[in-house]
């Protein structure tokens, strides 16, 4: 406890106090015998009486209410609520209205608010509530008159006291609360609690905090939050069930007897109760702060100003105030009670800048408090309220800090204020921790846009402490924090190999760039049994995952998985992921040749397969690798060894020379044998446009017509001599073959004449005879070549025939277009000064450019252009 308030004795009157109301440094009586009195009390002038009517009323002065902001005064006598205008001194609270609808009152509550218009005008908007019998009746002031809300509410017993607060009206009858919404259409009833759990007793409502509902329940303040009875544009309501605790947030206050009356005075509740008046705070567990116990005879409680409370007997006046708040901090520190020493420091005069700085230091010193205390969650919130150096709180955990490295110079929490922490409390202390921490991050990644080296280093230790805390809390949360890549390389790297932690060391490495290091620990991994690492998955995806910036990385250590597995480690290079993709496919041949040749031809296959890549240079390699493997295996072949896989290499090398388009058939040529695989080179010679080295070939050493054949017509359109070609191949057989170590075909070391007349007869349209009669054998009969020479001359004589008729054709177009262009040509228009073209109406100035349309229309060469230009949008 210590003392909030001092008490002031300001006049024994000669009156009986009825009702009491104030506002500022004003007090005003109104007494049994209507009686209307106004005291002005300040600390160095003492009490002057500023207003005085005698007359007022023949009925005591039951109820007063006063809107400062307007200069008004409410006051209830003989049931009838009446204004009075307490602006001027001298006017003696003049008379304003009287409210005749208000005939019967016993009891008013008011609802003052100011509305801001869009025009920025700010107006005051006062509302009374009157319980006049079982009912309650709504008005609005107005033109200096209370004018009828058309709103009232039928109750269920005469109410004893009420508090208006927004749109919800709550009503204490002498065994109950009640609360009605009235912010709908019509006016919702929600039960509250009984006043008390044993006997009867009378209401006690007060307005807390500006917008909770205080209500009295035995010797309990219960906090009530209105909002939860408003109703949702849905119709439905936050009500929770259960009794007096979940109505809000806030326990229940208990006082050593029931409440007789209340005010409130932020940040304390003064009551009135049995025999003293009590003083209690709302936050911190001892919430007593001071009793008043020369009160005792006190029957009204007015609260005045903020620090003033006014308390009246029934024939004496007292002022209560506020003590300094500076000497009230200063005990409330000593006592510990840092809550209230926060909030009584909001309220101060003092500049905003030093109220600031005072409360930071009361919430650091209330955190180290909650520390000590092992309250570690509710003192990790009161640090980050103090805007403490998170490096500062990190140092509490000396376990936590690296032994190394010096902290900052500035420190707010010495390390030998923190209490050790036994193995019971820390992991509290560390999920508490977790959280500040978390919270602290988000700052410093917003600073971080600044690029300040500073913040960047905070948040490296930030991250590089919530590592440990996880590791000693919840491991699966680490991997994620290493991939934020803030984390203390060499202090994260220690802590991870003490906890053992191999596969968040390697994300680790992965995000500081430490990808050498990385890719040792992997490959030392993969051989040790039950490591989670064990074999070479990992590796594979982290060298997938590199890219082309560290391809020599990437080769020194794929070659091991190469070695001990070049299916699954060619992954590395074939895999359908965009870095792989990506790679320099030529630096990764290049590898492959050289260390690895035997995968070059899979990895070759996958890349121009797969991937569609066109890379002559790559089709040409894979072109040579089908080469020299089908050539290795031909000589096997002949050394008597079975080669079952010779037969589809074989077509996949005659499949790729014949479809692909992307390889150099002239460099593929010049490494080809001359001795084997002549139908392979045949396709390249083939794609060289060397007809007649493909077909010497196909006929000469193959001895395969329908082969040439096929290929003559095929080339046909390029080549209109392919077919003399053909047949000359045939009919001037050579001597020696065209290549050494291959023989001629036995059928066609002299002229076959049987293939040559079949040639003939069937491509008789395709072979001119004057071409080919020189090369004719001398005794060869003439009707066997009757047939050719017929269907010859009948493809002569069509030519000639489709020629003359051409010509026939073209003559008659060529007449029909010179008759057009002479009717064009005598066509004549006159165009003179008074002619206006039809799209800009002007007229023809003389050497104007102008164009004619077939209709006969003239528009201007300009105006031609910009119609095209909108045609063609």
């Amino acid at each position: 406890m210590h003392q909030a308030y001092s008490v002031h004795s300001i006049l024994k009157q000669g009156v009986q106090i009825e009702s009491i109301a104030a506002y500022g440094n004003h007090v005003i009586l109104g007494t049994r015998s209507g009686q209307l009195i106004m005291y002005s009390v300040d600390e160095e002038t003492g009490v002057d009486m500023r207003m005085f009517n005698k007359n007022f009323s023949r009925k005591p002065i039951t109820q007063m209410e006063v809107i400062a902001s307007e200069n008004l005064l409410f006051v209830l006598t003989d049931n009838l609520v009446q204004v009075c205008d307490i602006r001027r001194i001298e006017s003696n609270f003049a008379f304003m209205h009287s409210a005749p609808d208000t005939k019967g009152c016993t009891l008013f509550t008011m609802d003052v608010d100011t509305p801001k218009s869009i025009t920025g005008r700010v107006a005051t908007l006062i509302r009374v509530c009157c319980a006049i019998r079982r009912r309650l009746v709504f008005f609005f002031w107005k033109e200096d008159k209370l004018n009828s809300l058309e709103l009232s509410i039928e109750l269920s017993d005469v109410p004893r006291s009420l508090c208006w607060v927004g749109h919800a009206v709550c009503v204490g009858y002498k065994d109950e609360y009640v609360v009605y919404d009235i912010s709908g259409t019509s006016p919702k009833k929600h039960d509250l609690f009984l006043t008390s759990s044993t006997i009867s007793r009378d209401p006690c409502i007060c307005l807390i905090r500006n917008n909770m509902l205080g209500i009295s329940k035995d010797s309990f303040l219960v906090a009530v939050d209105p909002n939860q009875y408003k109703e949702s544009a849905d119709g439905s309501t936050d009500l929770r069930p259960g009794g007096m605790e979940s109505n809000s947030s806030m326990a229940p206050l208990l006082w050593s007897s029931p409440l007789l009356d209340l005010v409130w005075d932020e940040p304390y509740a003064v009551g009135r109760v049995n025999n003293a008046i009590e003083v209690r705070s709302l936050v911190g567990k001892d919430t007593l702060v001071q009793t008043i116990p020369e009160l005792q005879k006190t029957k009204f409680l007015v609260h005045a100003d903020k620090g003033t409370i006014f308390a009246a007997a029934t024939s004496e006046l007292w002022c209560i105030r506020m003590v300094d708040i500076r000497a009230q901090r200063q005990q409330l520190l000593q006592q510990k009670k840092f809550q209230l020493a926060i909030e009584l420091t909001q309220i101060s005069d003092e500049p905003a800048m030093d109220r600031d700085q005072t409360i930071r230091q009361i919430h650091m010193l209330y955190a180290k408090e909650l520390f000590t205390n092992k309250e570690y969650s509710a003192a990790m919130k009161e640090f980050e309220k103090a805007s403490i150096d998170p490096y500062d709180v990190i140092r509490l955990f000396p376990s936590l800090v690296p032994e190394p490295k010096s902290g900052p110079e500035d420190i707010a929490v010495p390390k030998s204020s923190a209490p050790a922490l036994g193995d019971s409390d820390l992991e509290d202390a560390y999920m508490a921790l977790i959280e500040y921490l978390a919270l602290a991050r988000q700052r410093e990644v917003v600073k971080l846009r600044d690029t300040k080296s500073s913040s960047k280093s905070l948040l490296e230790i930030i991250d590089t402490t919530l590592l440990k805390c996880y590791l000693q809390t919840n491991d699966s949360l680490v991997a994620p924090l290493l991939r934020l890549n803030q984390c203390h390389l060499e202090e994260s790297e220690k802590t991870l190999k003490k906890h053992n932690k191999i596969s968040e060391l390697i994300i680790l490495y992965q995000m500081k760039g430490k990808h050498k290091d990385a890719l040792k620990l992997l490959r030392e991994q993969a051989s040790i049994e039950g490591s989670v690492l064990q074999g070479r998955k990992r590796t594979i995806r982290y060298l997938q995952e590199l890219g082309g910036d560290h391809l020599p990385l990437i080769f020194e250590f794929a070659d091991w998985v190469l070695k001990e597995s070049p299916e699954e480690g060619l992954s590395i290079f074939t895999d359908e992921l965009i870095e792989v993709e990506s790679l320099p496919r030529a630096k990764v041949l290049d590898f492959l040749i050289s260390k690895h040749k035997a995968l070059v031809t899979p990895y070759l296959e996958h890349v121009i397969t797969e991937w569609k890549d066109s890379n002559t240079l790559l089709h040409n390699v894979l072109l040579k690798q089908y080469r020299e493997q089908v050539q290795r295996l031909m000589a096997q072949q002949e050394k008597g060894e079975e080669v079952p896989e010779l037969i589809p290499l074989r077509a996949k090398l005659y499949k790729m020379l014949e479809e692909s388009n992307d390889y150099s058939p002239d460099r593929v040529l010049e490494e080809f044998p001359t001795n084997m695989l002549l139908e392979e080179r045949a396709l390249i010679l083939g794609r060289l446009k060397k007809h007649d080295k493909v077909l010497s070939i196909y006929i000469n050493i193959l001895g395969d017509v329908a082969k040439a054949t096929s290929y003559a017509q095929a080339n046909f359109k390029d080549d209109e001599k392919i077919f003399h070609t053909l047949v000359k191949c045939i009919m001037l057989p050579p001597t020696e073959p065209p290549y050494e170590g291959v023989a001629l075909h036995p059928d066609f070391v002299e002229v076959n004449r049987e293939v040559l007349l079949d040639l003939l007869n069937t491509y008789a349209t395709k072979i001119d005879p004057f071409d080919i009669f020189e090369y004719l054998p001398d005794d060869m009969p003439m009707p066997q070549l009757e047939k050719y020479i017929e269907k010859s001359i009948r493809k002569k004589m069509a030519d000639k025939h489709q020629m003359q008729m051409m010509c026939g054709l073209l003559e008659a177009e060529s007449n029909r277009l010179e008759a057009a262009l002479e009717a064009q040509r005598n066509i004549s228009f006159e165009l003179n000064e008074f002619s206006v073209c039809p799209e800009c109406k002007k007229r023809f100035p003389p050497q104007s450019a102008f164009v004619r349309y077939p209709n006969g229309q003239i528009v201007h060469l300009s105006c031609h252009a910009r119609i095209a230009r909108a045609a063609e949008q």
